[in-house]
């Protein structure tokens, strides 16, 4: 039986290789993600590691969230698409989530939510608002816009032809127009913005694999998006455009060329990212890119007297202050929404 217990900084390393290899990891379950959550919100980590004898059996990243709208929650992981367990057999899951729980129950939290990409076998609850999209990439990048269905290579074309040859910048340089579109577009939607201090702490923590692409009209970047590589896929994260932006068909512009430098650094798998199912258009766009939907498995686990967290924008109670979020100005939005999304991991 493996031996599970606290994860101490000295295992770094070794998580991180355990992470390289398993199948079902993704880029969150990284030490760069914990330590990007660390540095720009200050959640607890109470990290979990599964030792066989000197080597990792299984790792679980965990924060500690004291949200002012559902009270102290463990989550796995904030800000995160992706999460949860992973271990090299049932077993060895079972006991990690055994001393989660004992965690939970410790830390008088109301329940652990584990943001699962793939079915595991624990017994536990299903949050199924979500489903993911990923597929493979063509083998060279003049197949990206062939492979895509009629209408979507279409409105790629049009957005060529109206913006240039030249409209996509690729760099670390970016990030902060990318940051400015992306709270931009979070205002519109009536949603709050992540901390711009996230932003810088994960491209420092992720250096390379954290790309920031924008498109630009007559220089001025009109879209953007911010992604994230681990092996050998691509994941898209934050992204924004400006209404302009999308009159000039910027966003198939842009996901068109990340799909094409995915292909040019050697990546296979391109992963468009969750979305809720109750999001038509968000959703939409992603199956127009040619994108099957594939359910994810959140999976919940509720202490004694825990309810069932919804933190979405779906939530009735937050439909009336996301009217009101939308009517506001940016100077107001941004500043306010790094405080908000402290309490909404």
């Amino acid at each position: 039986m493996a031996d599970v217990r606290d994860f101490e900084d000295r295992d770094a390393g070794a998580w991180d290789a355990y992470v390289a290899s398993h199948p079902s990891a993704t880029v969150f379950h990284r030490m760069a993600w914990s330590q990007a959550v660390v540095e720009a919100y200050g959640h607890r980590p109470m990290h979990v590691v599964a030792w066989d004898g000197e080597r990792p059996a299984g790792v679980l990243p965990l924060f500690e969230v004291r949200s002012a709208f559902v009270g102290r929650v463990l989550v796995s992981v904030p800000y995160a698409t992706y999460g949860g367990i992973l271990a090299d057999s049932p077993d060895v899951a079972a006991a990690m989530l055994e001393f989660a729980q004992a965690l939970c129950e410790q830390r008088r939290a109301r329940s652990i939510e584990l943001r699962h990409r793939d079915r595991g076998a624990l017994d536990l609850p299903v949050i199924g608002r979500y489903d993911t999209f990923r597929k493979e990439l063509p083998d060279r990048t003049e197949q990206v816009l062939p492979s895509l269905p009629r209408k979507t290579r279409a409105a790629a074309r049009k957005g060529r032809a109206m913006l240039g040859d030249d409209a996509v910048a690729i760099g670390p340089e970016w990030l902060e127009a990318v940051y400015r579109l992306y709270s931009l577009t979070l205002r519109r939607l009536g949603s709050p913005n992540y901390r711009w201090g996230f932003f810088e702490a994960l491209q420092r923590r992720y250096g390379d694999d954290c790309v920031a692409l924008v498109v630009r009209d007559g220089g001025t970047p009109i879209a953007g998006v911010v992604s994230f590589v681990f092996r050998d896929e691509i994941v898209p994260y934050f992204s924004g455009s400006t209404d302009d932006g999308m009159l000039k068909y910027a966003n198939n512009v842009m996901y068109v060329r990340l799909m094409e430098y995915a292909i040019e650094r050697g990546l296979r798998q391109f992963d468009f990212n969750r979305t809720r199912r109750d999001n038509e258009g968000p959703y939409d766009f992603k199956r127009y890119h040619g994108f099957e939907p594939t359910p994810l498995h959140y999976q919940i686990w509720l202490s004694r007297g825990g309810k069932m967290p919804n933190l979405t924008p779906s939530n009735r109670k937050f439909a009336l202050a996301g009217r009101v979020w939308r009517r506001l100005p940016l100077w107001v939005t941004r500043p306010a929404g790094e405080q908000v999304t402290k309490w909404i991991p």
